[in-house]
């Protein structure tokens, strides 16, 4: 069956709809029924991911028009061996609605399909003897999806199809959930190196060669927006490059390091642990410290051959100019205070998806029923961009959390250079 006829069929438009491998998930589709579509399986992991009973009667007939009509019963496995069975970043941004095809129940699918991850989730960790507490914390963005869904469509039941991708990584069990954040193991993608000071302990950041940067000293694309370029250069026992403070910027004046005196203590490729914030309660200084503190004993005890070198995030929420827009006493800004804050490119729109469940918004008519919401579409209508940000936190200084303990030593740090 082609992608045309499966498009044209469900009443979809052609396109390059349906990402790579189709052939392959053809030939591959089994003949039996689909397990994630049986209702002994999704019925099940319904209960264990706290979604409502109500749902049941609903998946059981989306399922059932699901394996009755051919076109729907190809994607479904199309779609689930991409976000399960392959090793490719997968994007579902551009998949069929199916609300047509489906009588209005385009978001069941997605959901079904969701579902369908859980149970990997759930054999691997328990394969890994990940405490089934961690494994049902984990699962529950599944949850989290599906009440976001309902925000977006006025109460209908589903899940967005953009999430599968997401969904693909929590099914994979490399993802942790421990207590308010989440975590995983990945190599260090953020343009600069670490150093600390073999005496003083002091940590210092600074900037990988090649980075463009505006007059602020955030990151910003090659061109009219650039104001100067940074440079790195390692010789004769001294490291010469541009600092990044941790309030989130690069400085245009350079420094040199004695590297018999400093140690690179992060770069690209370390492995660390990728955090990632669900939504949820109040992030507090507590619940952060608390889950950050739990991290640090988790991965070592389950994990023992993947020593990390401390934690690492890239997020709207580390937006630098949250402290201007919500003020000091704001959850973020104060999470945010902790933290070594380093600049990402941003497209200048960084969380109006997660703000407003929208990638677009009208500053005139969006909704302002939150102190966020307010700040961000004042920002907007006066004209300004909208920036996202980075952080990394290494595990040895984490006894002094709660200090804003980089920000108070970077001046010392600096002190030291030449």
């Amino acid at each position: 069956m082609e992608i045309d006829a499966v498009l044209d069929d469900l009443g979809e438009p052609a396109g390059d709809a349906l990402g790579p491998g189709w052939n392959i998930s053809v030939a591959t589709c089994p003949d039996a029924p689909l397990d994630f579509l049986t209702p002994e399986v999704f019925l099940e992991i319904r209960a264990w991911s706290d979604l409502p009973r109500a749902l049941d009667p609903l998946l059981e007939k989306t399922a059932r028009a699901i394996l009755k009509r051919p076109s729907l019963r190809h994607l479904a496995w199309h779609t689930y061996r991409l976000a399960y069975q392959t090793t490719e970043s997968q994007s579902f941004t551009t998949w069929p609605g199916l609300d047509h095809a489906l009588s209005g129940s385009g978001g069941i699918f997605y959901l079904l399909l969701a579902m369908a991850g859980v149970s990997r989730l759930r054999e691997t960790h328990r394969a890994r003897g990940i405490p089934e507490v961690v494994t049902h914390a984990t699962g529950t963005d599944i949850a989290i999806g599906f009440a976001r869904y309902g925000h977006i469509t006025g109460g209908q039941p589903g899940i967005e199809k953009r999430l599968l991708n997401w969904y693909g990584l929590v099914s994979s069990g490399d993802l942790h959930r421990l207590g308010r954040l989440q975590y995983h193991f990945r190599p260090f993608r953020g343009r600069l190196r670490a150093y600390r000071h073999r005496q003083e302990g002091h940590v210092l950041a600074l900037s990988e060669p090649d980075v463009a940067y505006d007059e602020e000293g955030y990151v910003t694309r090659s061109g009219p927006d650039a104001s100067w370029t940074s440079t790195l250069t390692d010789t004769d026992g001294r490291v010469t490059g541009f600092p990044i403070c941790p309030t989130g910027k690069a400085l245009s004046e350079p420094v040199t390091l004695q590297a018999d005196a400093w140690d690179c203590v992060l770069q690209s490729d370390d492995r660390i642990l990728g955090m990632h914030i669900p939504e949820g309660e109040a992030m507090t200084l507590d619940r952060c410290r608390e889950s950050m503190a739990e991290a640090l004993t988790f991965f070592p005890r389950h994990y023992p051959d993947h020593p990390f070198v401390g934690f690492e995030c890239a997020s709207w929420i580390l937006n630098t100019q949250l402290a201007d827009m919500l003020g000091e006493n704001s959850n973020l800004v104060k999470y945010q205070e902790e933290l070594y804050l380093f600049p990402r490119p941003s497209n200048g729109k960084d969380g109006l998806y997660f703000v407003f469940d929208h990638d677009e918004v009208d500053p005139e008519s969006a909704p302002r029923d939150t102190t966020l919401r307010r700040a961000y579409l004042d920002r907007l209508k006066a004209g300004g961009r909208l920036r996202g940000g980075g952080m990394f936190y290494l595990k040895e200084d984490f006894t002094q959390f709660g200090t804003q303990h980089y920000r108070s030593q970077f001046a010392a740090a600096r002190a030291l250079t030449e």
